[in-house]
């Protein structure tokens, strides 16, 4: 019996000895749990404990890192495609592609260009009936073109003018000026609907409407329209008269801010009998029996010019000369419209003497800007004329050299609606 009783009392003391060596004193190994470290004294087993569990804490944070910068990749690539697919659509806009109205050619931010509305005077007409010959419409014994130009090439001719604002630089102003034709004044509404001729006003305002801020449209219709009872465009020739472009060059000084010259001041010259293009490619009567006057004006000041020449049998001088502003001595075949800065070359530049505060200009043009010219000279420093279809050049290049802060690009809107004459532009600024 005392043995037993001495088995007894070993075996229940037994029990607490072997949970107080193994250092538990919570009640997981009374419901079956196993220790968490066994084996292992106190402090050695929740080192390790612990450090496993922080072990496996960081694998986890650095699983849900790696999910979250990969849906912030796909987010920012997402973004990125929706910004250059926007872009896209703005630049095949601009192009005039795939475009439906003006509207939605303008950016959201910029309002679209809006033309000043103003009466212009009613025409004195006679009523006399005319007739297409070659293409031309001729009434009273004078030329006009057909105008075929629409949106769409007007959105062609913008966008380009909007690329060469940008390869130019933010620090050169830019303007552009689309010049109208006589057939935009010169014939009355009835007789513009029957020769199938489109709207030139719409067409002007769709250019200058898609460039934004970027360029600065010289919208001259309202000042060439004023005077369209008057002698601004020749009867047997496409181009304007010194008063076409005068009025023109005003429109330019006030966006300019430019003091423009007071055209009945000025001493006038005339060339008479003169018959122009329209003459040479109809050898129409009518046209024949009504020939024009150039008229030509003294600029007060001192000018220095230079001309890198076209000759007659199309190749380019290799250097510049020096010259005057006007042409005033002309061999039988030449023609006289070349007495404005020698008509159509490469380069020509007037170096006004009188001023000398570094304001340059460069005149970027078809024929019609040859005119405006001597006009402009009065208010520059410089003004230095590129004739795009035979300057063989970088525009950029050229301001840069120069130091030229101002370009007026000035075409003809026969010219500004020709894919021919846009692409030969381009090639000035590739």
């Amino acid at each position: 019996m005392a043995d037993r009783e001495s088995q007894n009392k070993r075996s229940e003391k037994e029990p607490k000895k072997d949970r107080r060596n193994m250092g538990i004193k919570s009640s997981r190994y009374r419901t079956g749990k196993e220790p968490p470290y066994p084996g292992r004294s106190n402090a050695r087993g929740r080192r390790e404990y612990y450090r496993k569990k922080e072990a496996q804490r960081k694998k986890r944070a650095k699983k849900r890192a790696a999910v979250f910068f990969t849906v912030l990749a796909i987010l920012a690539t997402v973004a990125i495609v929706a910004v250059f697919i926007f872009r896209g659509c703005s630049a095949q806009n601009s192009r005039g592609e795939k475009t439906e109205t003006i509207a939605e050619t303008q950016p959201a931010t910029i309002a679209p260009y809006t033309p000043v509305t103003k009466e212009l005077p009613e025409l004195e007409d006679s009523g006399e009936d005319g007739y297409t010959d070659g293409g031309l419409y001729i009434r009273n014994s004078a030329g006009y073109d057909i105008f075929k130009g629409d949106e769409k090439s007007a959105l062609i001719y913008s966008g380009a003018i909007a690329e060469f604002r940008k390869t130019l630089g933010d620090d050169i102003n830019v303007y552009n000026m689309v010049v109208p034709n006589h057939t935009a004044y010169g014939l009355p509404d009835s007789v513009l609907d029957d020769i199938g001729t489109n709207a030139q006003r719409d067409n002007t305002t769709v250019i200058y409407s898609n460039y934004g801020e970027m360029v600065i449209p010289v919208d001259v219709f309202n000042e060439i329209g004023e005077k369209r009872n008057d002698y601004i465009f020749y009867n047997t020739d496409n181009r304007w008269t010194s008063l076409g472009a005068y009025q023109a060059y005003t429109a330019f000084a006030k966006v300019a801010g430019l003091e423009p010259l007071d055209l009945a001041s000025l001493k006038k010259h005339t060339i008479k009998d003169y018959l122009g293009s329209y003459v040479a490619s109809t050898d129409n009567e009518d046209l024949k029996s009504n020939p024009d006057t150039i008229s030509y004006y003294d600029i007060p000041g001192k000018y220095k010019c230079t001309v890198i020449e076209r000759n007659a049998d199309g190749t380019i001088s290799p250097e510049a000369k020096s010259t005057e502003m006007y042409k005033t001595e002309f061999d039988e075949d030449e023609d006289k419209l070349d007495v404005f800065i020698h008509g159509d070359n490469p380069l020509f530049v007037v170096d006004n003497e009188d001023k000398n505060d570094g304001n340059k200009l460069l005149v970027v043009k078809d024929t019609f800007g040859s005119a405006i010219v001597p006009f402009l000279a009065s208010g520059y420093d410089e003004v230095h004329v590129i004739d795009f279809r035979y300057y063989d050049g970088s525009v950029k290049d050229y301001c840069n050299k120069k130091g030229i802060k101002n370009v007026l690009f000035l075409n003809g809107i026969m010219s500004a609606n020709s894919a021919a004459q846009v692409n030969k532009m381009k090639e000035l600024f590739s």
